[in-house]
């Protein structure tokens, strides 16, 4: 597919186009709105239109959940030659200030109260900010005394289509690919939010080429529930608009019910969502003997074939397809017909992957960052290969450098940090290659470069004796061995002799009387699978998840290691006796 030089390029219609649903969304009272075309042209038009040569500054933040009303903010700053700068809607003040200062923002869009109610506490706003696009109920409760204009009034203003596609169609054919899109903040597992600056080509040569490569067309049917605010929403959403896919958006408090009620074919997840699903069929097959081992032998069965000769294969696809069929289709009632299941943002437990594929509904992995404009790196489905995250996409080099280090070239990857000169110079090498701060090796199977991650460089823990340990494959040990009983798992020892882990119960363990001996039991067999210096010595039992809310996970489901280990320092001294 041709990739255009703006992304406003892709929501200029045809006429044959013009009624032909974008997106459709469920909102907070379960309604389900439908907006063609030809809406979300007019509306970002409108808006465009309204901010164009006023001084709202040149970084226009958006301060909204996942939404139609996101998407046509976001392509009015666009076709007003502005930059977009989404802002996390669960950030803290700290970070907020962070970004609205660093961009110098004057303006800012806004809809619902609540995400209001927490700008107006914020200092910078409060002397920075003179112009809140907003909805009506927020200027109700006006409490800034800065100018407060209505969005939606902007948005359904009187224009004709010729006029819009002509403007819009100037600044696309004016434009140039490298310009500025939008700054996205990383949230990042430590320090300060860093704003990466992404252009047009980088997110078009992202999701048109992963398009491609996932076989994406018209017939697909979204369901859009992560934050776009991050890069990894956007790639779902942007894939649809550039296929002509349907895009669908619901609250995530309504995700099952959108799932009940879209059907969508194509769903982007961060591992989490699955490994909630995974528990959740594992808890109710827990009152229903007869099926849950009927599942358990069509894992086992997947587990003993799938590697064997053309004999197995066909004995475990006959068993699939005949007595696993019962199960699978009481799971698709509930969840949707899906033709892709997509995983990205965090590493998945290997056996996420194991079961899903067992079912009949495989995952494909796929791997990014935020720096290289979303996900580039991306398994198959029928042709995984057991701990690769799968090879890059066309056009996407990638290599392993001498420290172990993987590196990236190629269009997807960004310009590099706002107003951060040191900070690129230690990121963006000679030629273009990006650092990822991932630990990584090679393999070439069947004439593909697959990639396998071992860890993150800035994660290694350092013994005394001097081993480096990179934990997250430790830890993915534990929760696959423990899948029913442990949640989350963070093995610690830097600059001690041994490893020692904090481990969270699963909720319905919480109050088990015997769960120390049954963690216990886990670890023990963890053990036996590892090298000497990777066993883990002791553990501690943490009755407090780690979350978003609580700042120990960022949005994308990554332990802030720093917040989890200073939260729980005493704790942790425990397990080497260095504390009391």
């Amino acid at each position: 597919m041709t990739e255009k030089n703006n992304l406003l390029g892709y929501i200029l219609c045809t006429p044959q186009e013009e009624n032909r649903v974008f997106c459709r969304e469920l909102d907070d009272k379960r309604n389900i709105n439908e907006y063609t075309y030809k809406n979300l042209l007019l509306s970002s038009y409108n808006f465009g239109k309204s901010i164009e040569g006023s001084d709202v500054g040149e970084y226009i933040p958006l301060f909204l959940d996942t939404s139609y009303d996101f998407l046509r903010s976001f392509f009015g700053v666009l076709s007003a030659q502005k930059v977009c700068v989404p802002l996390h809607t669960i950030a803290n003040e700290d970070a907020i200030t962070h970004i609205l200062r660093k961009v110098r923002a004057k303006s800012i869009i806004v809809t619902k109260p609540c995400l209001y109610k927490k700008l107006a506490q914020i200092e910078y706003v409060q002397e920075h900010i003179h112009t809140i696009f907003c909805s009506s109920e927020v200027i109700e409760q006006k409490a800034l005394p800065c100018q407060h204009i209505d969005l939606f009034e902007i948005f359904n203003r009187e224009a004709s289509t010729e006029e819009a596609l002509s403007s819009i169609g100037q600044v696309v054919e004016n434009s140039n690919p490298d310009d500025l899109m939008q700054i996205v903040f990383t949230s990042g597992t430590t320090g300060e939010p860093k704003g990466a600056m992404l252009s047009h080509r980088n997110l078009i040569s992202c999701v048109v080429r992963a398009g491609d490569h996932l076989s994406i067309d018209h017939t697909f049917r979204t369901l859009t529930f992560l934050p776009l605010s991050h890069v990894m929403a956007q790639n779902e959403v942007f894939i649809a608009l550039t296929k002509r896919a349907l895009v669908q958006i619901v609250g995530r408090d309504h995700l099952l019910h959108g799932l009940r009620n879209f059907q969508p074919n194509i769903l982007v997840a961060v591992p989490r969502v699955y490994e909630a699903v995974y528990n959740g069929i594992q808890r109710k097959l827990r009152k229903k003997d007869f099926m849950r081992k009927l599942l358990q032998r069509c894992v086992n069965t997947y587990h003993k074939y799938k590697e064997a000769s053309l004999l197995g294969k066909m004995y475990h696809g006959l068993f699939v397809h005949t007595i696993g069929s019962v199960i699978t289709s009481k799971i698709r009632k509930n969840i949707g017909q899906f033709k892709i299941l997509v995983t990205a943002g965090a590493a998945c437990p290997q056996h996420i992957y194991d079961f899903f594929e067992a079912i009949g509904m495989p995952l494909t992995n796929a791997q990014g960052l935020t720096e290289v404009s979303g996900a580039i790196v991306y398994n198959e489905p029928s042709k995984t290969h057991k701990g690769s995250i799968g090879y890059p996409l066309k056009g996407v080099e990638a290599k392993i450098a001498e420290d172990g280090e993987i590196l990236f070239k190629g269009d997807p990857v960004f310009s590099g940090y706002f107003e951060e000169p040191d900070l690129n110079k230690l990121t963006l090498r000679e030629g273009g290659w990006f650092k990822t701060g991932d630990l990584g090796r090679k393999e070439i199977i069947n004439g593909k470069e697959y990639l396998f991650l071992l860890g993150r460089k800035k994660e290694i823990l350092v013994l005394s004796s001097g081993l480096n340990i990179p934990p997250a494959q430790i830890e993915e040990r534990i929760l696959q061995s423990g899948q029913e009983i442990i949640q989350q798992a963070m093995v610690v020892g830097d600059g001690e002799p041994r490893l020692g882990a904090l481990v969270v119960p699963q909720d319905d363990h919480f109050n088990n009387p015997n769960i120390r001996e049954e963690i216990s039991k886990i670890i023990r067999q963890v053990n036996m699978q590892m090298d000497a210096s990777e066993k883990i010595d002791n553990f501690e039992i943490i009755r407090e998840p780690f979350t978003v809310e609580n700042g120990m996970l960022t949005p994308t489901m990554k332990i802030r290691r720093p917040v989890v280990f200073q939260r729980y320092k005493d704790v942790i001294g425990q397990l080497y006796g260095t504390t009391g």
